[in-house]
Formats: C-alpha cells, structure tokens, sequence
C-alpha cells in the first residue's frame, strides 16, 4: 500500500508520515511539498492514498484535488484542513475526498480514515479483477465486454495483450510469476486467472515498437527459465492497439502468435543467444541449432523482431557487459573477451553506438548513481 503525504510544513509531513508509520511499519510512505510536486510524482508512481493539506502555496488542496481525480479518479484522498467550516468539507466531498480531517491531526482519527480506505480498497481491487477476469473470458468467447472492461476502473490504459502458454509444468506459484511479469514490462495489469490454459497480461506499452517488447520477455524467459527448469513456455505478444475498446484484437493476435511456429523459433533462438552469447555465433549455426535455413531463419527474425540475426546478440551482448561494468575492478578488455567481443575497440564504439556513452563513462555514471543514493 502507498500512501503520498502533501504538506508544504516540514513537521506536519513528519508527525503524519510518523502516525502512518505506527499504524502500518510496511506502509510505502512519499512525501510532498506542494500540490504541484505531488500531481508530478504521480505520473511516475502509482498511490493508493494521498493525505493532502488544504492550505499551501501554489495550488491549494482542493485545486490539487480537482487535478488528481481529474487524472486518477480511483485514488483515496484525505483532505486534511485547519478550517472546520461546513463549506469545505462540502467542497471536499464534492471534488472526491473520500475523507476530511481537521488539524491538529489525531492520530486514533487519521488511523481509522487509513484503516477504512484500506479496506476499501481491497474491496474494490477484488471486484476489478473479477470484472478483468469476466472480461478476457468474454474474449475467448468471442464477446467484446467494452462495459465490463471500463466498468473495471483501470489505473492504466493498456493498449496491447500478452499471453502465456506453458507446454508441460505450469508453475504453482503464479502470483510470484505475476510479479515478475509486471516488473519486466512495467504499466501492466495481471488476469488472476488462466483462461484456456493461458495466462493473460494487459500493458501499457509507450516504450517504442513491440519487438523491444519480445526482447524484454526474451530476457525474463532465460532468468525465469534458470529458475523454473522444469517448465517450457512460449509467450504471445499481440497487435499494439490504439485504445482499451480496441483490445479484443490484441488478445486475439496474442492468442495467435503462441500458436505461430515462426514465434517459437524466435524465442528458442534468444533462449540459445542468450546462454551462447560469448561464443562466436553465427546465423549458420544458429539455424542449424533450431533446423532450418540460414536465409529463412533472417527472414524470421526480421519479420518477428523487426531486427537482424546480428543486431539481436549485439543487444544481448551489450546488455550482459552493463552487468559487468558494475564490478569497477574488471578491466574494458577482459569484459570486452567475456561478452564475445573480437577487439575492445569493437566493443567500446558499438556500446557507444547503442548506448550513447563509451563503456568507461557509463561506468562512471553507475557510480555516481550509486554515490547519490547512498
């Protein structure tokens, strides 16, 4: 659960965050300064309760207010005011404060609005996902659901579907797989429930085209498949479309692709540029790897991932060197050697070509991160 606390005093931002905190110590707690600073944060971080004073510079509270349910209409909010005059608490309710609490803030007081909203939350959580679940099994059917799908409240706007299909030993444990798939493609919503023998993803995609898409699961596959070495799974990423009523059509190319023997060689191609990366590979031997031609497997990778045989392992390579960069006592060349580079040279102008930066000054940038959060 998160919880934003917007206050332009310094000590009431304490004293609130220190109440919350002895209510719930896990409660993810953010703070604010000003109205203006919060609509921001949240265009990057969901919240699920905002407690916003009333009386601050710039935007006051209940302009603030107006703004965020203008934006995100599900967020709980807790108008927090010095005035106890009927009028703006009226005000408040009207612009879509769940709650409207008086200061000096009393802890017993702040903790029960908390405590109510909590469960207000999981109770709508619950009927959201039975009304997404209704609505993709209404797909397989072959019904649209367009009313169901708004009627679920969705924090985001996905625009493409991705399903999974497991061919032997689905996992048991699929809210942890849940967890791993949403963190990867971020903006995505899990459906609880398989639904003909697939699991169902909604994402908001604004991340470029839909092959950066395939090459992000391609990645988890392998890290999932190290962890889970029993199970075989394809994943099916559907057409981008371009709102929410149009996603029936995703779900239906998704279902398709994990039925597409092209997208299967695809990604037992990743899986093994993936585990072979450092080896010299090439398209010769990558197609007699998954038995098939050298030419057809080109046209495959251009028509599935919009890429080439060759840009794809210099991804791969590129993205396994930024790994070892972060261990500052491994030298350019030897990381160069493991990533299956043929010179340093090669290695430092293609990173550059990819990354914007030379391997050294990406180094450098790490650091400086990590130094900046300590």
């Amino acid at each position: 659960m998160k919880v934003l606390i917007v206050d332009d005093e310094p000590l009431e931002l304490l004293n609130i965050e220190s109440i919350l905190h002895l209510l719930d110590p896990l409660l993810d707690v953010f703070t604010a300064a000003n109205g203006y600073e919060a609509y921001n944060m949240l265009k990057n971080e969901a919240m699920d309760i905002i407690c916003l004073d009333i009386r601050m510079p710039g935007w006051n509270g209940l302009e603030t207010l107006k703004r965020i349910k203008a934006e995100w209409s599900h967020v709980k909010v807790i108008l927090i005011s010095a005035h106890g005059e009927f009028h703006y608490a009226q005000e408040a309710i009207a612009f879509g404060a769940s709650v409207y609490i008086l200061k000096p803030v009393i802890p017993e007081e702040l903790m029960s609005a908390v405590k109510r909203l909590k469960k207000e939350i999981e109770a709508e959580l619950e009927e959201h996902q039975l009304l997404l679940q209704t609505v993709v099994e209404n797909w397989s059917r072959g019904e649209a659901s367009l009313k169901l799908l708004f009627g679920a409240h969705l924090h985001i706007q996905p625009n493409v579907v991705t399903t999974i299909k497991f061919n032997c030993n689905q996992p048991s444990n699929k809210a942890l797989w849940d967890s791993e798939i949403c963190r990867t493609l971020q903006n995505t919503l899990a459906v609880p429930h398989p639904v003909n023998g697939h699991w169902i993803y909604l994402t908001e995609w604004c991340e470029g085209e839909i092959h950066m898409m395939k090459e992000r699961l391609s990645s988890l596959k392998l890290e999932l498949t190290e962890k889970y070495q029993e199970s075989e799974w394809l994943f099916g990423v559907g057409e981008i479309v371009e709102s929410p009523d149009l996603l029936k059509r995703s779900y239906d190319s998704a279902m398709q692709a994990t039925l597409n023997k092209d997208e299967a060689v695809i990604q037992q191609c990743l899986l093994f540029l993936s585990q072979k990366y450092a080896s010299p590979v090439t398209l010769n031997q990558l197609a007699q790897t998954v038995h098939i031609s050298a030419s057809h497997l080109s046209r495959i990778f251009k028509n599935q991932l919009g890429i080439t045989f060759v840009d794809a392992l210099t991804k791969i390579r590129i993205k396994q060197a930024k790994g070892l960069l972060e261990n500052k006592e491994l030298s350019i060349q030897f990381i160069s050697d493991q990533v299956g580079f043929s010179s340093p040279d090669y290695f430092s102008s293609t990173f550059r070509k990819l990354e914007g930066v030379s391997p050294s000054q990406f180094r450098l940038k790490q650091e400086h991160g990590k130094q900046t959060c300590l």
